[in-house]
């Protein structure tokens, strides 16, 4: 693991595998996660790339400080990776985030622009988790359980007295054998303890109220027309790929699917398309890293 500094002073984490001489691909987490949960496909996807894996702000090995708990201070700390990476040149990167790592990559879309990525992978999240207050935007799209003051508040109250019980329900939601299971899967019991202890003891490196502020930030987030805005630029020449899932205790796929139309709202030539699996839930690299790996390497490469 090594280690560099934000602007504002925070010592972030990161994983840096594979031949300087690649291009270089980052891997994003997401909420209570770490760059370990990527362990299972770093081996393979190093062999063609320089993988940079970051554990955020506030999660994992990196530094815990009692503020940042913002998706635009996190889309600050990856820029910050870039320049200490000394990467700069237009399309010369490419990413694969999950859940609020999709929410930090239109967030650094925003503040900097799309032109250093070529590539980008969106796995499962929404451009907006809570349900609109004009219709446009529900329980077909949003997210499952956390779309709404309420809901959030109770997760912090949750939080301060209970974060297990949080961690755990995260857990269950996230894995698709767990809250959307299919006839003839078979889940060995002891598969299902190893899972649960992993990401369990990742999610107890965090401070549960700092989870807490931060998912109320990444759930007020509305990121629809912003996609549009940015990707959808004739300027932009970012390939993404949306990767949804049946299997999402956190979204229906449609909610995640919707970011393909956004971006390609404007675009004189269409770079957004999506992909809707079977073989997982919101945790699909970890579930099935194989076909995951493939289908991220047919894309990138």
């Amino acid at each position: 693991m090594e280690f560099f500094k934000t602007n504002d002073g925070c010592n972030i984490a990161y994983q840096d595998v594979g031949s300087k001489s690649l291009p270089v691909l980052i891997l994003l987490h997401g909420f209570t996660g770490s760059s370990e949960v990527f362990q299972q496909n770093i081996p393979a996807l190093s062999k063609r790339f320089r993988v940079v894996a970051p554990d955020l702000r506030g999660h994992g090995a990196s530094e815990k400080p009692p503020h940042g708990f913002h998706v635009f201070r996190l889309a600050m700390d990856l820029h910050n990776l870039l320049g200490h990476l000394k990467v700069s040149q237009p399309d010369t990167v490419k990413c694969i985030a999950g859940s609020l790592g999709c929410s930090i990559l239109w967030s650094y879309a925003e503040l900097f622009g799309t032109g250093v990525f070529s590539h980008m992978i969106w796995i499962d999240q929404a451009p907006m988790q809570n349900y609109a207050s004009d219709g446009s935007w529900g329980s077909a799209e949003g997210n499952r359980g956390m779309n709404s003051a309420a809901a959030v508040a109770n997760l912090k109250a949750t939080l301060k007295y209970d974060p297990d019980s949080v961690y755990k329900g995260t857990i269950a939601g996230c894995l698709g054998y767990r809250n959307h299971p299919v006839e003839g899967e078979s889940i060995s019991d002891e598969t299902r303890t190893a899972d649960e202890e992993f990401f369990l003891a990742i999610a107890r490196k965090g401070n549960p109220e700092w989870y807490g502020n931060l998912m109320a930030d990444h759930t007020a987030l509305d990121w629809r027309q912003s996609i549009v805005e940015t990707f959808g630029k004739a300027e932009s020449k970012t390939n993404v790929l949306v990767v949804a899932t049946n299997r999402s205790g956190c979204f229906p796929a449609a909610g995640p699917m919707a970011a393909v139309s956004f971006a390609n709202s404007k675009a004189e030539i269409p770079r957004a398309r999506g992909v809707v699996i079977e073989w997982g839930g919101h945790w699909c690299y970890w579930e099935d890293s194989v076909r995951f790996n493939q289908l991220a390497l047919d894309f990138l490469l």
